[in-house]
């Protein structure tokens, strides 16, 4: 774990510095460049598990399409049992999903060394933008709002009551970070009255559950699992301090966008039937959320029947909630004040039905 050394801004000047040089370390390397990365897991072929008829059906002109990820929770089992139906091949998607553990901002550095053609993430996209990186948002997930929870260990039932107490977060400058400020700010406190330390993409359960921290800022399902355990309690739902405010797109880069549009079209498409299906054959959903996290299905069934309920699948961006987390992510010094955010040049609607 490693402790906070600098202000957001002087942090998210290091990282894009870091950025630039891997794109100028991309364009000397190439796929080398890209096999050698060791945050990027081996993608997964859509190809692989397709159904006969969707073979049949399959366009003559196959895409693929690196897909950003950050770590493989149970929202990714969505698009896995997408690939697995078929789904994806029918539209004509060879949809190879990356996972980046670290968090957006290390995703967003794969966007800028030519390792990702679209991904679906939280804020860092907002930030990249507004830095030239060659992305756009091109629609938004089933779900816009901010996932984070501040969750306390036993004794303590207060944000107040954590002054002077260690707080783990994901990547400085990653979304529940940033979350975690917002938090602390609606409570009266600042991050210096913390001693807050980055995990990455350490397991929050067992950081909590070991006395390692006081408190973790995390998202479901381990929120649910650290309540039903007794370990944890919830002290504050960040999207209950942001306001109207939209957290997570998904994006494409530019260059993809101009090379292959209709395959962008023919991704949100296939996802949104994705969603469908998984909605649709619960269990089977449920099966593979646990596959993928190993966590007891009681939790996961409870989590997936709150996750389904809030879906929205038309997929569309809410452009007045993407300003006001412009607006925050500024104040917190990790966007620019002079950038101004302008709906049309920083997403493209013209892809969605």
């Amino acid at each position: 774990m490693m402790r906070r050394t600098g202000a957001g801004s002087k942090r998210m000047m290091t990282i894009l510095l870091a950025v630039s040089m891997i794109g100028v370390m991309a364009g000397c390397g190439g796929q080398e460049k890209a096999q050698n990365n060791p945050p990027v897991n081996t993608p997964v072929n859509a190809a692989a598990g397709a159904s006969p008829a969707a073979e049949s059906s399959k366009p003559k002109e196959t895409v693929k399409i690196r897909f950003a990820n950050l770590a493989v929770g149970l929202a990714s089992a969505y698009h896995q049992l997408g690939i697995e139906q078929g789904i994806f091949s029918k539209y004509g998607i060879d949809l190879q999903i990356v996972n980046f553990t670290k968090g957006g901002a290390e995703a967003t550095a794969g966007v800028v060394s030519g390792q990702v053609d679209m991904g679906s993430y939280g804020t860092p996209i907002l930030t990249g933008i507004s830095k030239g990186v060659g992305m756009k948002i091109v629609a938004s997930p089933p779900i816009k709002e901010n996932p984070f929870y501040l969750v306390a260990g036993k004794g303590i039932s207060s944000v107040q009551e954590l002054k002077g107490k260690t707080v783990a977060t994901g990547a400085f400058g990653g979304g529940n970070h940033q979350s975690l400020v917002k938090i602390l700010e609606h409570n009266g406190m600042k991050e210096s009255d913390l001693k807050v330390v980055a995990t990455g993409g350490a397991d929050e359960y067992m950081i909590l559950q070991t006395g390692k921290t006081d408190a973790v800022e995390t998202s479901e399902p381990v929120v649910s699992r650290l309540v039903a355990d007794g370990i944890g309690t919830v002290l504050e739902k960040a999207a209950n301090v942001y306001g109207d405010y939209q957290h997570s797109y998904v994006f494409a880069t530019t260059d993809f966008i101009d090379k292959h549009p209709e395959a962008v079209r023919n991704f949100l498409k296939a996802s949104r039937e994705s969603h469908e299906y998984a909605r649709d054959h619960f269990e089977e959903l449920v099966a593979k959320g646990s596959k993928l996290v190993k966590m007891d299905e009681k939790v996961i069934r409870e989590f997936y029947k709150a996750d389904i309920a809030q879906w929205d699948l038309s997929f569309k961006v809410n452009t007045a909630g993407t300003a006001n987390a412009v607006k925050i992510i500024q104040e917190m010094g990790e966007i620019d004040k002079s950038v101004t955010f302008d709906p049309k040049t920083w997403i493209d609607s013209s892809f969605l039905e």
